[in-house]
C-alpha cells in the first residue's frame, strides 16, 4: 500500500480513488461519527456514494484500539440480510443501507447515501408523521428478527449459527459494564449496577435468537423525503458493524429507550408507543415462522435493557441538565408513564429502586379486549434485599 493512500485523510482517500480509477466531482470527509472515517463522494453524474473506512482505532480517539474486523461484519450482514428482509417484508419505507462494494484488504465499504438527517435530529420536523415512522420502524425491525433466526453471522462457515461478532458483543456490553459508575455518580447503589452487569450483561455472550442490528436507535435511521412535495419519506438503517447474534429484546429495548427520551424531551410526538405497538403486533403475527413467543421473559429482558440504557447513556450524552439527568437515573420522572402496546403494557414506576413492567394490560384496559389475565410482572430491586437481585413476582391488579 502506498503511504499516499492513507484512508484516514481526505487527500489519501482521493489518492485511493485515483489509483482505482473511480471518478468523482467532489469528496467530503463527514463529521459527527466517532468510530470510522466516512466520506461522501459525488460522481460526475451527480450521484452520491458513502465510503466507510475502519482503522484499527477510533476516529475520535486514536489511543482506543478498535478491531477493524468490524467492517467485515458490516459487509457480511449487508450482503446476507437484505434478501431475507425482502422476503419477509416486501413493502416498507424502511430498508437497510445498500451495499455496492467492499475492499476487504483496506476495510473500505462503499454504500448508498441515505441522506444527511438522522431521525433523532429530524424528530421535531412538523412535516414528518412521527407515529407513522415509528410504526414502519417497528414492523421493519420485527421483520429483521423474524427472518434471521437461522441466518449465520460467521465470516467463514455458512452453517455456523454459534459464531458471533466479538466486537459487537464486547462493545454492546459497555452500558452494563459502566452502569455501576453512573449510579455512583448519581448517588445510587454501586452494587446494584454490578449485579445488573453480572446477571444481564453477561447474557450478551450467549443469547442467540437472531441477528440483531446491534446499535438500533434513531441516530442510525436516516430520513429523506422522496420528492419535492415532502409527503413520503425513505428511512435508511445504517451502521451495521456492531451486528451480532443475540436477543431481539436488546434492539427493541435500545430503540424504545431512545424513543422515550425523544418523546420526553423533544415534544412528545408519539414515537415510542407507535414503535412498540407495531413491533409486538408484527412479532405475534410472525410467531408461526420463527417460533419465538413475545411473552413474559422477552418483556423482562427488553425492560431491563431499556432501564440500563436510560440510566446510563443520558449521563454520557446530554439530554437534560444535571437535575433532569438525576431524574432519569432515579426513574422518578417516569412515574405512571404507561405505554399500552398491542400485547402488553409497560409501566415505569419508582418505588425505592423498583422498576415495574406490567405485562399484559390490566383488566381496566378493556379497549384491548378481554382475554388478558388480571396480573402483571414486577421486576424490582429493593434496598432491603442485601443480595442486590432483581425479584420477580406475579400480582393481581
Amino acid at each position: 500500500m502506498s503511504t499516499s493512500q492513507d484512508l484516514t485523510t481526505e487527500n489519501g482517500f482521493k489518492a485511493y480513488l485515483d489509483a482505482h480509477s473511480i471518478p468523482r466531482s467532489s469528496v467530503a470527509l463527514l463529521t459527527g461519527g466517532t468510530a470510522n472515517y466516512v466520506y461522501r463522494v459525488t460522481s460526475s453524474s451527480g450521484q452520491n456514494f458513502i465510503y466507510k473506512h475502519a482503522a484499527p482505532y477510533l476516529h475520535s480517539n486514536h489511543a482506543f484500539v478498535f478491531d477493524p474486523v468490524r467492517m467485515d461484519y458490516e459487509n457480511h450482514v449487508l450482503t446476507v440480510v437484505p434478501p431475507l428482509l425482502q422476503q419477509q417484508l416486501s413493502n416498507s419505507s424502511v430498508h437497510a443501507v445498500g451495499r455496492f462494494s467492499y475492499d476487504e484488504e483496506r476495510r473500505l465499504l462503499c454504500l448508498e447515501d441515505g441522506g444527511e438527517r438522522e431521525l433523532k435530529k429530524a424528530y421535531t420536523d412538523a412535516r414528518l408523521q412521527i407515529p407513522r415512522i415509528g410504526e414502519e420502524i417497528g414492523k421493519w425491525i420485527a421483520a429483521l428478527h423474524i427472518s434471521t433466526t437461522n441466518a449465520p453471522l460467521s465470516l467463514t462457515d455458512t452453517q455456523d449459527l454459534k459464531a458471533n461478532n466479538p466486537v459487537g458483543v464486547a462493545i454492546y456490553r459497555h452500558a452494563y459494564s459502566n452502569l455501576a459508575t453512573a449510579l455512583e455518580n448519581y448517588s445510587h447503589d454501586v452494587e446494584f449496577g454490578k449485579h445488573i452487569n453480572a446477571e444481564y450483561g453477561s447474557r450478551l455472550a450467549t443469547e442467540n435468537e437472531c441477528i440483531c442490528h446491534g446499535d438500533f436507535w434513531p441516530g442510525n435511521v436516516l430520513v429523506k423525503f422522496r420528492d419535492d412535495e415532502k409527503k413520503g419519506v425513505d428511512l435508511t438503517v445504517v451502521d451495521w458493524e456492531m451486528s451480532r447474534r443475540g436477543t431481539s429484546a436488546t434492539d427493541v429495548g435500545q430503540f424504545a429507550a431512545e424513543a422515550f427520551l425523544l418523546d420526553r424531551f423533544r415534544g412528545g410526538r408519539g414515537l415510542l408507543p407507535a414503535f412498540l405497538n407495531a413491533y409486538v403486533k408484527a412479532r405475534r403475527e410472525g410467531s408461526s415462522k420463527d417460533n419465538i413467543v413475545i411473552g413474559r421473559e422477552w418483556a423482562k429482558r427488553m425492560a431491563v435493557h431499556w432501564g440500563v440504557h436510560v440510566a446510563f447513556w443520558p449521563t454520557r450524552v446530554e439530554w437534560a441538565d444535571r437535575e433532569g439527568t438525576q431524574k432519569l437515573v432515579d426513574n422518578r420522572d417516569q412515574v405512571d408513564l404507561q405505554i399500552r402496546t398491542a400485547g402488553f403494557r409497560i409501566v415505569l414506576n419508582h418505588a425505592g429502586k423498583c422498576l415495574a413492567f406490567p405485562e399484559p394490560p390490566a383488566p381496566s384496559c378493556r379497549r384491548w379486549g378481554n382475554f388478558w389475565p388480571s396480573e402483571y410482572l414486577i421486576l424490582g430491586y429493593h434496598k432491603s434485599d442485601t443480595r442486590a437481585a432483581f425479584q420477580t413476582s406475579w400480582q393481581h391488579t
